[in-house]
């Protein structure tokens, strides 16, 4: 790491007279991303959960049922202009979306994320009480890795939670190239 400091190729800063180096965790996880580097050891700890739904009741219940049921760090949004922002910040392991949120469409919010190469292995769990049978087999397309209908059960989410966080990055679900979303976009929702 240090000679690739020393060579400007990883943004960082030094302290003091003895000129300790410094990189921030962004500039690093950047590094890594862009050189292939696996991430599993720096991403170690508490598996951090985004919860995206404009609907209050599920924002107070989903956490709360989480929190009872497992280790988690839980950040939550209620609109996907707030989710893009979190995902940023907070490089969630997972994110719970609803598909019907008020500003924006779930699915371009999954597509968006899962897009960025530093989030490509975020797992998205894809909730919503009105979709039809026929839109549930298609969300994959747009990388949602799974799909609950609500209401659901604490067990069920329990249960797909737990299986998302194990799944091997191997087996995520990539989305299929939209008329809407295209290499040049790479941000979250503005």
């Amino acid at each position: 790491m240090s000679r690739w400091f020393d060579l400007g190729q990883i943004d960082g800063y030094r302290l003091g007279p003895g000129g300790d180096r410094r990189i921030p965790y962004d500039s690093l996880r950047k590094f890594m991303i862009s050189h292939g580097i696996p991430l599993d050891r720096l991403e170690e700890g508490q598996p951090r959960i985004l919860v995206v739904d404009d609907d209050p009741y599920y924002l107070d219940i989903i956490p709360e049922a989480l929190s009872r049921e497992g280790d988690y760090e839980i950040v939550v949004a209620s609109t996907g202009f707030d989710a893009g922002a979190l995902v940023v910040q907070h490089n969630p392991h997972l994110i719970i979306l609803d598909i019907h949120l008020s500003d924006i469409d779930g699915r371009r919010v999954c597509e968006r994320v899962k897009a960025r190469p530093e989030t490509s292995a975020t797992r998205v769990l894809a909730i919503s009480g009105y979709i039809e049978e026929e839109e549930e087999d298609g969300l994959s397309n747009y990388g949602f890795d799974g799909y609950l209908r609500k209401p659901f059960s604490v067990a069920e989410l329990s249960g797909q939670v737990r299986k998302l966080l194990e799944l091997p990055n191997s087996r995520l679900t990539r989305p299929k190239q939209s008329r809407r979303t295209s290499s040049r976009q790479r941000g979250l929702p503005a």
